[in-house]
């Protein structure tokens, strides 16, 4: 059983990130393009495409999560993407293309890919698996609301300082540390 509060916060949390990271790629597609294209992973015929139509499908994913019927379905479509990120990541680091852009904020930040960024899409997966589970059914308080919105500001300031501190490093500091 989660917490309402618990799963609230995941609301929130893939709300946000997803809801930035899709405006992000939509405001800039041709760019979000070459860093499909740079990961190497489809046919060429296929990049097109996937840039064109991720972005639409994470902010849909996100204002999915809005609606508790239409919640379990978003969180499925999110866990989905967060896994793929995480291994479209993997795969280029284990080839030692670390130079990658991870592709999350066209336009906002630039991350270079890291194990560190593909822990950070496992961990935001998680979250995500939490909208899966049963309630507890207890109504959320004025206090309840309170941490939620104190846990996520804490967590998104987190995970923008894990995406400067490890996306934005230079190589050779990222493969001393």
């Amino acid at each position: 059983m989660v917490d309402p509060a618990f799963a609230s916060l995941a609301v929130l949390l893939l709300m946000v990130i997803f809801g930035a990271a899709a405006l992000a790629k939509l405001r800039d597609l041709a760019v979000f393009r070459g860093v499909v294209e740079q990961y190497d992973l489809l046919p060429h015929a296929l990049v097109t495409p996937f840039a064109y139509a991720l972005p639409v499908v994470e902010l849909a994913a996100a204002l999915g999560l809005v609606l508790p019927a239409t919640r379990a379905p978003a969180a499925i479509v999110l866990i989905l993407l967060l896994l793929a990120f995480a291994a479209a990541m993997a795969i280029n680091l284990m080839r030692g293309r670390s130079d990658i852009d991870c592709g999350c904020f066209i336009g906002v930040q630039r991350q270079r890919i890291s194990w560190t960024l593909v822990l950070r899409n496992l961990v935001l997966a998680g979250f995500g698996l939490t909208l899966l589970a049963d309630g507890t059914g207890r109504a959320l308080t004025a206090l309840d609301w309170l941490t939620i919105a104190a846990a996520a500001a804490s967590l998104l300031l987190l995970y923008e300082a894990i995406g400067r501190l490890f996306g934005l490093a230079p190589a050779a500091a990222r493969r001393a540390g």
